[in-house]
C-alpha cells in the first residue's frame, strides 16, 4: 500500500539489505537478509529456516538452476522472556515467521532451523552463480570460494565452485571438488550430474 514498503519479488539478483530495501525488490534470500538486518536493529531475536518446496528447476544459458526457499522467523523478548528459566519455551509464544511466498503456498510448508553461517554461504553461493551466468568466470570462482569457506557443509557452494573449476578447463580441480562434496552426499543429483561431465571430458566414459 502507499506509503508502506511495497516489496516486490524480484529473482534476476541477489541483493544484499540496503540493496533490497532501496530497490524494494528482492528474491526470498535478498528479503529475509534485508529483514534480519532491521530485526537485528530492533533488537528481536532472529532464526532463519530453509523450506522444503517442490523441486524448480530453470535453465540460464546453459547452466541449469535449482531454487530453494529460505524464510525467517522473529522474536521479540519480554521482560518475562528474559528472566525466565526457560527461554526455549517462551520463544515459541512469542514468534512470527515472515516469508514472502504468496500465502496459498505456505500451506504446509515443511522448514528446518538453519545457521546464519549458510545464509551467508547461499547468498555468496547466489552471487557465484549470477557471475556464472554472466560468463564473469573471476568472480564467480571469488564468490564460490568464500561461501565453501563461510559455511563448509554447503554442499551446493562447493558445487557452485566445482562448475567454475570445470568452465575454466580445470578438470582435476573441478573433479576433486565433485569427489570430496559427493562424499557428503552421494545421492545428490547435481554432484553426479557434474562429476560426470568431468570424467567425460577425460575421456572417461
Amino acid at each position: 500500500r502507499a506509503g508502506r514498503l511495497k516489496l516486490e519479488y524480484e529473482s534476476t539478483v541477489t541483493r544484499n539489505a540496503a540493496q533490497a530495501f532501496e530497490a524494494r525488490a528482492g528474491n526470498c534470500l535478498s528479503l529475509v537478509i534485508m529483514t534480519a538486518t532491521f530485526a537485528k536493529e530492533l533488537g528481536l531475536q532472529v532464526r532463519y529456516q530453509s523450506a522444503y518446496i517442490t523441486e524448480a528447476w530453470r535453465l540460464k544459458g546453459d547452466l541449469l538452476l535449482l531454487n530453494g526457499h529460505v524464510n525467517v522467523t522473529l522474536g521479540q523478548p519480554s521482560k518475562l522472556m528474559r528472566r525466565s528459566s526457560s527461554p526455549g519455551a517462551d520463544w515459541l509464544r512469542h514468534q512470527t515467521t515472515i516469508d514472502f511466498l504468496p500465502a496459498e503456498e505456505l500451506q504446509g510448508l515443511r522448514t528446518v532451523e538453519i545457521p546464519e553461517s549458510l545464509v551467508v554461504a547461499m547468498f555468496m553461493n547466489n552471487r557465484a552463480v549470477e557471475s556464472l551466468v554472466q560468463g564473469r568466470l573471476d568472480d564467480a570462482y571469488a564468490w564460490a570460494r568464500e561461501a565453501v569457506r563461510a559455511e563448509p557443509s554447503f554442499v551446493g557452494a562447493q558445487n557452485t565452485l566445482g562448475v567454475v573449476y570445470l568452465r575454466r578447463g580445470a578438470h582435476a580441480q573441478a573433479g576433486a571438488v565433485f569427489s570430496h562434496a559427493l562424499s557428503r552426499e552421494p545421492n545428490h543429483t547435481s554432484l553426479l550430474a557434474n562429476a560426470a561431465e568431468v570424467a567425460s571430458r577425460e575421456g572417461r566414459v
